[in-house]
């Protein structure tokens, strides 16, 4: 059967293009090359053979706009099925069009429109090596307005438990609704904004995906609907793609596009992207493969070995506890400023079937997120740096830690292995838990402790420690989270990744600081192996009782604060740091961290405030 194009009214989703040489091929060109990749494709599944039926009007003008558009179908056995006999006949739709150097791609078959990307960006000769995907900035400066209906949102920053790797927003014009704090350590992957398409006026939202070079308006009810609409949008490219007043970092408080490689350097982790997180057009749930991805995603582990001064790294892959392989990732810049990423084999990915799979999964860049310390993000090709805003954290709470010539990378004292309870805060014990039992609420006058301190450490604790004084007016609730510094030594560095476990510890448990709460989680484990780990005006208590009567004569007015006790911080180099903040000399990797570390301890901070608590930190007075 010849269809003819007036039957046609696809979704309008479209990959834009550009020539790049003086004799840039024709719509029915491409249309023939694109016909052999899907042969290829076909091929390589060992699958029918795509048929390709004739078309009444395979070419035509609309507008400044030529098209080209071809019809074919292809049997596959459904996803559910691993047998023999059972196929499922699918009919695609290839449109090719072109406006002056520009191109717009449409595949209805969402893995085409991906192999596509891929050989055009490979291409050394033939006619995918005349022409290229718009760059990020192009799409931005073309595509993405005010009004921003809808923000796919991807995380720029370290996983932690109390950030989302990646979430969707949705508003009337979320560009002013964002968070500059929280939202600046997210960059969007896809926007829907809008904006007006003609001269004649009239309001479209239009979505685009700049790292893909995509741009979608959704379903189309005619050809005519559909092909005037891609004319318009080429039209659009061709007027703003170049222009220099118009900014390709439409929405400032997020993250942006880094096309250079210098300054990238300290990868940490790597970790999978689940592609039903970032997909912005129709919601699918992904082929096989990305749902084989998921479930491999959920155990996945990636233990990072750097290249000093260099964003190359080796990293051993594990599946859960289990060394799956070992992976080299070397990063190059092209000639066309494009970045890429050699991944190649070291060791292992031999002993299971599922071994090669494992080793194709993270062999394609796509689907990786790669953290670096110098505050920038490889995601889906590209790489982003946070523009951290100069919002500086202040509760600091200084403390020498030669007080009771404490060990200040020690968390709690240990007998082997075991938490020695029996001996915490003894005159042997050197560590941060002891020196809390001994001298909690003036930590830094080396004064003996007073009021009620409880230690309640464990699995599904509460805090580490938590803190009543009810002598106060009103009585105080402190709810306190101790952890060991990751260095030992007196020379250390500001770290990031010393602070977000705890901290993530301290807001998971907010919920605590509610007096009632509270009561309910310590009168749980009352009798457990911390049941004497109970101190009053500094003497230690048989038992939770008195604390637990204590608890119930408090009223509801009370001030609550939440303490992290985590020494790595020096109080000499937090001071040398915000000198160079002050002299606006930014471009160093110790000032990147310590602005990543600003942003964890404000975003704590306001997570305290919404539940009106203080919020404090404990650190190292090292230059008394």
């Amino acid at each position: 059967m010849a269809i003819n194009s007036s039957d046609c009214s696809p979704y309008l989703s479209v990959s834009i293009f550009k020539s790049i040489t003086e004799d840039p091929p024709s719509p029915r060109q491409l249309i023939d090359a694109i016909r052999k990749v899907v042969k290829e494709n076909a091929d390589k599944k060992n699958l029918e053979t795509p048929r390709f039926f004739s078309v009444e009007d395979p070419e035509l003008t609309v507008g400044e706009t030529a098209f080209a558009l071809r019809h074919y179908s292809e049997k596959r056995p459904p996803s559910w099925f691993s047998g023999e006999g059972i196929l499922d006949s699918y009919n695609h739709l290839l449109v090719v069009a072109k406006r002056g150097s520009l191109y717009s791609l449409l595949f209805t078959d969402n893995g085409l429109k991906n192999s596509l990307a891929k050989k055009v960006a490979r291409a050394s000769e033939g006619v995918f090596s005349k022409i290229k995907r718009l760059s990020s900035s192009e799409i931005n400066k073309s595509f993405v307005e005010d009004q921003v209906r809808t923000l796919w949102l991807s995380g720029a920053h370290r996983r932690t438990t109390i950030k989302p790797d990646s979430k969707i927003l949705s508003g009337l014009e979320l560009e002013t609704s964002l968070d500059p704090l929280g939202d600046q350590t997210f960059y969007f992957s896809s926007v829907r904004s809008t904006m007006s398409l003609s001269e004649q006026g009239g309001q479209s939202v239009v979505g685009a995906s700049p790292t893909g070079s995509k741009i979608w308006l959704g379903p189309t009810r005619t050809w005519d609907e559909f092909s005037s609409s891609v004319d318009l949008i080429l039209a659009r490219a061709e007027t703003f793609m170049n222009d220099a007043d118009r900014t390709d970092k439409p929405i400032p408080i997020l993250a942006s596009a880094s096309n250079s490689l210098e300054g990238i350097e300290h990868p940490y982790d790597v970790a999978l992207i689940v592609p039903e997180q970032v997909n912005s057009e129709n919601g699918n749930a992904g082929d096989d493969e990305d749902r084989w991805i998921q479930q491999f995603g959920d155990a996945a582990k990636f233990e990072v070995a750097e290249t000093e001064g260099s964003p190359d790294f080796e990293a051993n892959v594990l599946w859960a506890e289990t060394l799956v392989g070992r992976l080299k990732y070397e990063f190059e810049q092209t000639d066309n400023s494009e970045i890429r990423v050699k991944i190649s084999k070291v060791s292992g990915f031999d002993n299971e079937d599922r071994d090669a799979e494992i080793l194709e999964i993270c062999r394609k860049s796509e689907n990786l997120t790669i953290y670096f310390d110098s505050g920038h993000t490889f995601s889906r090709g590209h790489f982003y740096e946070t523009r951290f805003r100069d919002a500086r954290f202040t509760d600091w709470w200084w403390v020498p830690m030669t007080i009771d010539e404490t060990n200040f990378d020690q968390e709690k004292p240990l007998d082997g292995r075991r938490f020695d309870v029996e001996n915490l805060g003894g005159p042997e014990d050197k560590s941060l838990f002891g020196m809390t039992v001994r001298h909690w609420p003036r930590m830094e006058a080396d004064s003996p402790q007073t009021g009620w301190l409880v230690c309640d450490d464990g699995a599904m604790e509460s805090a580490d420690f938590i803190h009543i004084d009810e002598e106060s007016d009103p009585p105080k609730i402190t709810l306190i989270h101790v952890k060991g510094s990751g260095s030992d030594s007196l020379n250390r560095g500001l770290s990031v990744s010393d602070y977000e476990v705890v901290v993530g510890q301290a807001i998971k448990n907010l919920r605590h600081i509610d007096r009632n709460q509270l009561k309910e989680k310590l009168t749980t484990n009352a009798d457990g192996v911390l049941q004497n780990a109970v101190w009053h005006n500094g003497e230690r208590q048989d038992n939770r009782d008195g604390l637990l009567e204590m608890l119930d004569r408090l009223g509801s007015n009370i001030d609550k604060e939440v303490v992290v006790f985590q020494p790595r911080v020096r109080h000499s180099v937090l001071r040398n740091i915000r000198g160079h903040m002050d002299a606006g000399n930014l471009n160093r990797s110790d000032v990147r961290r310590m602005q990543q570390l600003d942003t964890l301890l404000l975003g704590a901070r306001a997570d305290c405030f919404s539940l009106g608590s203080y919020f404090r930190v404990i650190s190292d007075l090292d230059d008394v």
